[in-house]
Formats: structure tokens, sequence, C-alpha cells
């Protein structure tokens, strides 16, 4: 657990907050996110039920040709408690080489108090020459903020609306923008007192605009078996309201997947993030926000700069079931020249995946990770991870 700086704000950040509200859309997780953790077994349960989903249709392209997937998702987490999270799903293709397109609505809540629900849509058309990603949500958050190890209980509430718009120049390279309204209000708990830098940021209202980038050559945009993914973001931000706080933000995730056999996947991610002084605590580079890393929670190490690398087998064991196994390495810091003040962060554990369409390789997921501090940690969601 890395310590509590007070000389700038940006070295501690609620990415819980931040994660479970894109986590809302719980429909929507194939491709949005980081997921929650989990401290049961859980998955069992929820693979249970849905191994009873049937299928809309088996037929080919077009929105009336799709399939309905449905998660609900029980979970327990030391962060928000016990609870369940139910998402319903859109899964179609508008023509043979666009990818897989999808609506979601979701809902959350748990004994904590904390609830939330939303929708989404990720859309491709004209064989992926556009493409465009849209998200609503709100939430009423209860967890703990951990300052110098020490957690400390707030409640966040907040309402964010984002999207990215894509023009496909070929069909493997596009370029477009992206923007996000966020309005979230931090309240302290139970006499908590948060640090000033903490403090200055409780209550905002940010608009970001961006610039986006991404170079796909994916058999598949659910479960790839060949070529790779090159994602790279430019976000400038700014209050809407109250005094003037302008910050800058980018990141690029390379992933990159290569069949070893018919049944066999090796991926792999590389991530590299930097954020400016000003950047809100929690919209900062966070291991397990803004790459994927499974072992750690999104609010242990958040900083300025981060660089992470991860690798994952995946083993087809029948039609509908697949296992993996995955490893990971990152570090955060104020800067790339800095991450030894965070530490180096080691984890890997293994994963079983369901099938939830016979028709799109959409997976059901639970992964049990094991970190470099003889910490174990959960994870159900939708999709894959990277």
């Amino acid at each position: 657990m890395r310590l509590w700086r007070p000389e700038t704000l940006s070295r501690l950040c609620p990415a819980s907050a931040l994660a479970a509200g894109r986590t809302l859309v719980v429909a929507s997780l194939i491709g949005f996110g980081p997921t929650f953790s989990l401290a049961d077994n859980a998955g069992n349960e929820a693979l249970d039920i849905l191994e009873d989903l049937e299928e809309v249709t088996e037929t080919d392209f077009g929105i009336r040709e799709g399939s309905f997937v449905v998660a609900p998702i029980p979970f327990r987490n030391p962060i928000f408690g016990t609870g369940l999270a139910l998402g319903l799903g859109y899964l179609y293709q508008t023509d043979e080489n666009s990818n897989t397109s999808i609506l979601g609505v979701g809902a959350l809540g748990s004994d904590n108090g904390t609830e939330g629900y939303g929708a989404s849509a990720s859309l491709a058309w004209d064989n992926n020459r556009w493409q465009l990603n849209l998200l609503a949500m709100e939430g009423d958050l209860n967890y703990d903020l951990y300052v110098a190890g020490i957690p400390l209980p707030v409640r966040q509430t907040g309402t964010v609306a984002s999207g990215s718009f894509l023009y496909g120049v070929t069909s493997e390279l596009s370029f477009g923008v992206s923007f996000r309204y966020f309005d979230t209000r931090i309240t302290e708990l139970s006499g908590a007192v948060l640090p000033p830098g903490i403090r200055s940021a409780l209550a905002l209202e940010i608009a970001n605009f961006g610039l986006v980038a991404k170079w796909d050559t994916r058999s598949d945009s659910l479960y790839p078996r060949d070529g790779h993914l090159l994602d790279f973001e430019i976000i400038g931000g700014t209050e809407v309201s109250g005094p003037s706080r302008d910050y800058s933000k980018s990141f690029v995730n390379y992933s990159h997947y290569h069949s070893i056999s018919e049944r066999t996947v090796l991926a792999a991610r590389a991530s590299a993030c930097v954020a400016s002084d000003e950047t809100p605590f929690f919209d900062l580079c966070s291991l397990g926000g803004t790459d994927g890393f499974r072992g750690f929670p999104a609010t242990q190490y958040y900083d300025e700069a981060l660089a992470s690398g991860q690798i994952e087998v995946r083993q087809q064991l029948s039609d509908r079931f697949r296992a993996v196994a995955f490893a990971g390495i990152g570090v955060t810091g104020a800067d790339f020249g800095d991450f030894s003040s965070d530490g180096v962060h080691v984890a890997g554990g293994v994963g079983l995946r369901f099938k939830l369409s016979r028709k799109f390789d959409a997976d059901f997921s639970v992964d049990v990770a094991y970190n470099d501090e003889d910490d174990e940690t959960i994870y159900i969601y939708v999709g894959q991870r990277f």
C-alpha cells in the first residue's frame, strides 16, 4: 500500500467510485472499463443461472438478427459489501466485417447502500468505417477511501455521460473524438477527515474532450484469436463550474493475440499512461482501472504515470466453456522517472469462462487473482479483461 504524499492530490484516487460507475451497465461490460472485485465463490451460482439461457435467433446480419444476453451477477467485496448487479444486453452485427454492436442497460445494489443504473451503446457499421460508443449512468456509492493505508468512509454521488465517434480511414485504422461530462459530489462519513488536497476536489463538474486513434486487426472484437488492437487517447479536461481547473491525460493500450493451436490462444497487453498535476484524484492513471490489470483493487495504486504488462493463455474446454491463466507486472509513480516510489507490483491467477451466446463469443467470466502482497481477489464480469 503506497503512502499518502500531501504535496499533491494526485497521489491518491478513489478509483472505486469511477470504476463502479462504469460498471453500472452490466450488459455493457463487454469492452467497457474495469469490473467489480469479489471475495467469494458467487461465480458458480451465476454460472448455474446462465446455463439455462436461450438464444433469441441464430441467423446472420442486421439489428433484427442478434441475440439477447442476461447477466445476473451476485457480488460481495470489501468496498461495496454484498449485492447484485443485473444487466440486459443485445448483440448483433450490421455486416460481416464490422465489429459486434452492443446495446445494454443495467443496475446494481448492495447492502451498504450503494446503488446505480445506466445504459450504453457500442455500434459499428459499414465495415467498421463508422464506430459510435455512448454511455450514461448515475450512482450513489458508499466505500472506504484509503489515505496512508487508513480506510476513511465516504459517499460519492455522480452523473456521467460519455461517448466517442470514430471514422475508419481504412478497415483497420480509425481516428475520432471523445467527450465526457462528469458531475460528482463526495461526502465524508462517520467523522472522516480527508487531507486538504483531496478535499479541494470533493465537488466537481467536469467536461472532457479527447482525440482517439485505433488500429484494429483482431479476428473478432469479443474473443480475438489473432491480430492486435492499439488504443490511444489524448484527453483534455476543464471544470465547468467553480475555480478554474484544466488538466490533461493520455494513455495507450496495445493488445496482441496469437493462436497457438485450434483451441489455445495467447493474449498479451502493454499499457502506459500519463496525467498532469491538476488531474482530479478520481481520473488518474490506475493499475486495474486504466489497463484492466487483475490482482489489486483499482483504488490501491493510482498516480500520474503508469506502465504495465500482462499475458494470458486462453484454452477452449468445450463448446461453451473456456479456462484462462494470466500474469502481470505494473508500476505507478509521479512520472516515468519516479516509478520506484510506488514499487513494482506483480499478480497472476486462473479463470473460467462460460459462453453466453451460441452465436456471439461473449463470455461470462470468473477469475481468481493472487498478488505479491499475499492478497486473493475474485473477479466476476462479462467479456475479457483485454
